[in-house]
């Protein structure tokens, strides 16, 4: 099929195409007259109609992402606003104002990323790197796609991965560098026709097509550029309209079909003044100039040439205009940024302080935990030990009151030994008393009586024949009862004699004169005797009375 031919289908199939897109819109206009306005499905039809437009009409695709945005922060229909922001982005790009569209990418991204919604986050992202790679920043450009196919990779977006190869591509092609390119162009040829998408199929095309001619692969070129311009034929893609139109041009100049490269361009410069795309203008511009040379037409080539550097400064005041618009963001980025990190840091250090300052009251609420808790152990311990004393008093006391009761009884049973001593004594003197009078009568008994008489008397004296035994029994008795009683007397009184301990220790059992007597074997009389020369040894007062000397001296 002759070229020519292609322009006339061309023209033909957009105008119908236009019939087709126009009822789309029409679909979609007639929906929101009949959604209420203050609702998201309202936004969402607007965003809808910025996205029909976002090609064919830039500011009807921007005065519909204006109302959707302004109803969307009424609602705080935060994917609204995400939404409508990107349309914006990429209308402003359109306008040729890239600060304002690189606002409104970033802030469409940081949205789209609030709601967890990492496909839009992506396709922002993406977007952004389009409007650098327009103002010449090529190396941002890249690394923006490159940050955008890792993001499309991880969510398997094979069809998003392969339209950023293709705008990798472009910035390759504009470098020079078109070996690189084409890898990238191929994959991208090869991914978007497995998945059947012809936008970006013709669009892969297209720029293979340019890259061919650049390295004078004629046949290669046509091939590419008659395939992008087969589906472009069935698609509303004016920048795919005019970039094949100067393609097919180029071609043609460089096959020496002057003619027919002559057709094309001058159609290609004709869309492009009337549509107001600068761009596409400058290219054809540039095509005509180097076909007028080459035919050797030079006045027309330096009219062309003439038209091309008045374009080009305006183009070129217009992109140091883009460049310091986007300088400007990125410096109001970069201070955004310094500002969200301070903020971070502040925050961070915030954090760390309010985090010690945790650890610190945990650490003094534990420690006080644990000196309560060993305070309660200490109190514990005490009660248990005070107890444990006091049960142990408990029972020395009781121990003690046993043994002073066992003391006591010892006591009280010396003092019955003591007495049953002196009843002894007694006893004995008594017997002492029977025997004189046994012998008194042997006097004046018979033969036969006196032998009775003295077998009465042997048994007598063989039963009493342990008194002075019995006299150191009661000592030692009387000694453990008043311990020290003999030696203090003595100590005292040296001159004392041993019948005078004798008189003592039974006047200090408080024994009457007539019971002294009775135990020492001697009259009252003479018992009351050695009582007085004993006071008299002991040197006592007549008021004195001889028990309470020997109590005073116990004591």
């Amino acid at each position: 099929m002759k070229w020519g031919a292609h322009i006339f289908l061309f023209f033909f199939g957009l105008g119908m195409l236009n019939a087709q897109l126009q009822t789309t819109i029409d679909s979609l206009e007639l929906r929101l007259q009949n959604t209420p306005k203050s609702s998201e499905e309202y936004v969402d039809l607007l965003n809808d109609l910025g996205y029909q437009f976002w090609v064919r009409d830039s500011k009807t695709s921007a005065k519909y992402g204006e109302e959707a945005l302004e109803i969307a922060q009424n609602l705080k229909y935060t994917s609204g606003i995400a939404r409508a922001q990107r349309i914006l982005g990429v209308s402003y790009w359109t306008f040729g104002e890239p600060k304002k569209a690189l606002e409104s990418l970033k802030e469409s991204q940081e949205l789209y990323e609030s709601v967890s919604d990492s496909v839009g986050a992506a396709n922002a992202l993406m977007n952004s790197g389009m409007v650098y790679a327009d103002i010449g920043e090529f190396d941002t450009a890249l690394r923006i796609y490159e940050q955008s196919i890792e993001k499309f990779r991880q969510l398997d977006l094979k069809r998003r991965i392969a339209t950023t190869f293709t705008k990798i591509g472009s910035v390759l092609i504009q470098q020079n560098k078109l070996e690189e390119a084409k890898g990238y162009l191929t994959n991208a040829l090869n991914m978007h026709s497995d998945d059947g998408y012809e936008y970006g199929v013709s669009e892969a095309h297209n720029r293979l097509g340019i890259l061919s001619l650049m390295q004078n692969e004629l046949e290669l070129g046509e091939y590419h550029i008659r395939k992008s311009m087969e589906i472009v034929i069935t698609l509303n893609d004016e920048d795919g309209e005019l970039s094949n139109l100067i393609q097919i041009g180029k071609l043609y100049r460089l096959q020496n079909k002057y003619e027919l490269a002559n057709s094309h361009l001058l159609a290609a410069l004709e869309t492009s003044k009337r549509k107001g795309l600068k761009k596409y203008q400058l290219r054809a511009l540039k095509e005509l100039k180097l076909l007028k040379r080459q035919e050797g037409k030079l006045q027309e080539s330096l009219e062309y040439y003439d038209g091309f550097i008045q374009l080009k400064d305006s183009i070129i005041n217009n992109e140091k205009a883009k460049q310091i618009a986007a300088m400007e963001f990125n410096n109001e980025l970069g201070e955004k940024e310094a500002e969200i990190e301070l903020l971070k840091e502040t925050k961070k250090t915030r954090n760390i302080i309010n985090l010690s300052l945790s650890i610190g009251l945990l650490l003094l609420s534990c420690i006080a935990i644990l000196m309560l808790r060993h305070q309660k152990q200490r109190e514990k311990r005490e009660i248990e030990l005070l107890r444990s004393n006091e049960k142990l008093t408990q029972t020395e006391l009781e121990n003690a009151q046993l043994r002073q009761r066992e003391l006591e009884q010892e006591l009280e049973f010396k003092n019955k030994e003591l007495t049953s001593y002196t009843l002894n004594f007694t006893q004995k003197n008594e017997l002492f008393g029977e025997l004189l009078e046994t012998i008194e009568s042997l006097q004046s008994a018979t033969p036969s009586q006196q032998s009775k008489i003295l077998n009465e008397l042997r048994k007598k004296i063989k039963s009493h024949t342990n008194l002075d035994r019995d006299w150191e029994d009661f000592k030692r008795y009387f000694e453990e009862v008043h311990k020290g009683f003999y030696s203090t007397l003595k100590e005292k009184h040296p001159d004392l004699s041993s019948n005078d301990l004798k008189i003592c220790s039974l006047a200090r059992l408080n024994l009457s004169i007539k019971e002294t007597a009775s135990v020492m074997g001697i009259s009252p009389e003479s018992a009351k005797t050695a009582r007085y020369r004993l006071r008299k040894k002991l040197d006592l007062p007549p008021e004195t009375e001889l028990l309470d000397y020997l109590l005073e001296l116990e004591q």
